[in-house]
């Protein structure tokens, strides 16, 4: 069997904020929210020290509507690790409902074999 790349892009977050555009900004928010709205801001940044990860975080321009229902699952952090989906609802240095701030987190770059 002969295999076909099928995705060669790297992933938004693993890029440097300088060589990411607004319209890949604004379309990656789509379709991680399914807002029909653009983002009222991003902050895309990296850590490096004892710990190391890159985040992209959104604020939209409007509140949910559902805001304040308390039943709904939330469309909060997602946690990827080595370029893999691992949890949707991450914990993390964020308050307790960070509701208003859907993004991702991961990793800058695998760990050396």
């Amino acid at each position: 069997h002969e295999w076909d790349h099928l995705n060669g892009q790297k992933p938004i977050w693993m890029r440097k904020p300088e060589e990411v555009t607004q319209e890949e900004y604004a379309s990656f928010y789509k379709s991680l929210t399914n807002d029909w709205e653009d983002h009222l801001a991003v902050k895309h940044f990296s850590v490096e020290g004892s710990l190391e990860f890159r985040a992209l975080l959104f604020v939209p321009k409007r509140a949910p509507f559902d805001l304040f229902e308390s039943k709904k699952k939330r469309n909060n952090i997602k946690l990827y690790v080595r370029r893999v989906f691992i949890m949707d609802d991450c914990p993390g240095p964020l308050p307790p409902d960070p509701s208003l701030l859907p993004g991702g987190v991961g990793p800058p770059r695998p760990p050396p074999p």
